[in-house]
């Protein structure tokens, strides 16, 4: 389905056009321009959107996202971009120090007393996370019978083969990449980072009304409406306690796709545990009248600004966790809450200290020192208390010395 390139909007209609608009928008956000080959693909996704709204009028924000993020081939996840680590857009705590990935090590190590000794890692990035934990396995003499990746990016999982195949070579029979959840898995699935890249709706507090986002466009670019709509109205009406404060203008972000993800998950897991680490709140604080813009972020080259409906499908777009939710939902289908507390907590009580002199002579990414990493992984105005864990189990007996309680009001 297709539309003639006459009827697409002034900026998409070629590349040139759409090239000056992407050199536009850096200067905007101050960032340097995109290559050759990433423009190109940002304007052949433009006018697969712009198509979209041809044909739909309008396009939720969260089927926006989506098709921004994870369009086959062009999205940003799927496409070729270099998206982790220094000379990427952003990075995560394994890219931080190896002492991340050799905490969760134990923590694994630990939970496989009472389940398979098996990992999937969901979205594991640039492998550093992956090799990291092995390496610390192999080295407790504890290696997993199979460590399991499910990996959209092409790119990416291009890179962790490499990885592995440049550190552990002789591990590489122990690690399987997935293209989907298997159908059943006793084990530890992990995830780093990876549920705030799931699309979101937004919603907005008018005077009249608490609306709906959408993506429209008109001969400049995208742009964002808000209107009410069923949607809108059913929300406000479940969540009455909740938005009845909300001041006109208010921003906020609705997670049900996260929420249905984490269904699936739970549904594949036969027996074992789930660890999940992100950036998020519980929901009172994520909803409270004091965050009136929400949480919706966009990193591109280290830059993190607030312009989601810029540079397509080159940049990562992201919002906090709603971790009571995900909780609540993990209740809903048969399965338990192992607990819920900050990374610095985490961390510290599954025993990082033990890592600090074994990280001193290590290769990390960052030209942190040991003691600057170790600052940025727990200390309060670093990752320390803006990201969670929330483990979760089903059919486990066991617990994780990384939590002393459950910590969610609701759970």
């Amino acid at each position: 389905m297709s539309v003639e390139p006459a009827a697409l909007p002034d900026f998409c209609r070629n590349y040139d056009d759409y090239q000056q608009l992407l050199q536009h928008q850096c200067q905007i956000l101050e960032v340097p321009e995109p290559d050759q080959n990433a423009i190109q693909a940002s304007f052949q996704l433009a006018q697969r959107v712009a198509e979209l709204i041809h044909f739909n009028g309008k396009l939720p924000f969260a089927q926006f996202m989506h098709e921004a993020l994870y369009h086959p081939g062009l999205g940003y996840y799927s496409g070729g971009s270099h998206k982790l680590g220094a000379g990427g857009d952003f990075v995560t705590a394994a890219e931080i120090s190896p002492m991340f990935g050799q905490t969760l090590a134990k923590s694994l190590q630990q939970a496989w007393k009472n389940t398979e000794p098996c990992v999937l890692e969901l979205g594991a990035g640039s492998g550093k996370l992956m090799c990291d934990i092995l390496q610390q396995c192999e080295s407790d003499g504890a290696l997993p019978e199979a460590y399991y990746i499910l990996e959209v990016s092409a790119e990416l999982r291009q890179r962790q083969q490499q990885l592995l195949n440049d550190k552990l070579p002789h591990l590489k029979p122990l690690v399987i990449w997935l293209e989907r959840l298997p159908q059943s898995f006793q084990g530890v699935i992990i995830g780093n980072e990876v549920i705030d890249a799931i699309p979101v709706e937004l919603l907005m507090q008018t005077e009249e009304a608490l609306t709906q986002g959408f993506v429209t466009h008109d001969k400049n670019g995208f742009k964002l409406e808000f209107e009410a709509t069923s949607f809108s109205q059913g929300w406000r009406k479940k969540h009455a306690d909740i938005c009845q404060s909300w001041p006109e203008g208010y921003l906020a972000e609705t997670y049900d796709l996260r929420r249905d993800w984490l269904k699936s998950l739970i549904g594949c897991l036969k027996q074992g545990c789930i660890v999940l680490v992100d950036y998020g709140y519980e929901e009172d604080e994520l909803y409270s009248p004091y965050r009136p813009q929400g949480t919706l972020q966009c990193y591109y080259r280290q830059k993190k600004h607030s312009m989601p409906l810029a540079l397509l499908g080159l940049q990562d777009i992201t919002s906090s966790v709603n971790f009571t939710q995900l909780a609540q939902a993990a209740l809903d289908h048969d399965a338990q809450v192992l607990g819920f507390t900050t990374q610095s907590q985490f961390l510290t009580l599954s025993g990082i200290e033990q890592f600090v002199a074994q990280s001193q002579d290590s290769d990390t990414m960052s030209s942190l020192s040991v003691a600057q990493q170790l600052q940025t992984l727990l200390m309060p105005n670093e990752m320390g208390q803006n990201i969670k864990v929330l483990g979760l189990s089903k059919g486990f007996s066991g617990a994780l010395s990384g939590f002393t309680s459950l910590g969610l009001n609701q759970a």
